[in-house]
């Protein structure tokens, strides 16, 4: 099913539904942005009775609501990612601290992808049969050597002369502390 409305309040709740894909943009009109409004019928075609993809008349009103509702406090931080779309299997009325909530830039989605195509196909086939693999895809691998640098404060001296190795792991990883 797809909706485009005035807000999110507008939105219906339906028992059925399980999957909510919000399109958030903030007005600019671009190649990816595009991309969705030339697929956003057929997107909404395949992924079923059990989904809903949504935007809004007025994007930047629209995508204001749904950051604020639905990624917290620091929702403004999400704008220079759009176009985007955020997942998440809750209505907003009825939003836990356990819904799921993704927000997939669309640069993110090409790059990971190869294309918009593929992943327009992908996000379809997830909303159909919930296979973990789309999700996983956009969770992000865990530095453990970065973390034990945290962790651990390595700092060997001698005679008042000392290395911090944590530095130098930064420094040797390109990063700075």
């Amino acid at each position: 099913m797809g909706y485009m409305l005035s807000s999110l309040g507008n939105l219906p709740i339906e028992e059925d539904v399980t999957l909510y894909i919000f399109v958030m943009n903030r007005g600019f009109k671009g190649g990816r942005y595009e991309a969705i409004e030339q697929n956003f019928v057929e997107i909404a075609r395949r992924i079923g009775p059990n989904a809903v993809i949504a935007k809004g008349f007025e994007e930047n009103v629209w995508s204001d609501e749904l950051a604020r509702k639905y990624l917290g406090k620091n929702y403004q931080e999400v704008f220079g990612l759009l176009p985007a779309l955020l997942i998440t299997d809750s209505h907003p009325y009825r939003l836990t601290d356990d819904s799921l909530r993704l927000l997939i830039p669309l640069k993110e989605a090409e790059a990971r992808f190869g294309d918009l195509d593929a992943f327009f196909r992908a996000l379809t086939e997830f909303a159909t049969n919930r296979d973990p693999g789309f999700l996983e895809l956009f969770v992000e691998e865990k530095d453990y050597l970065a973390e034990a640098n945290r962790i651990f404060d390595v700092k060997p001296n001698i005679c008042g002369i000392g290395i911090n190795l944590n530095a130098l792991v930064d420094r040797l990883r390109g990063t700075q502390s």
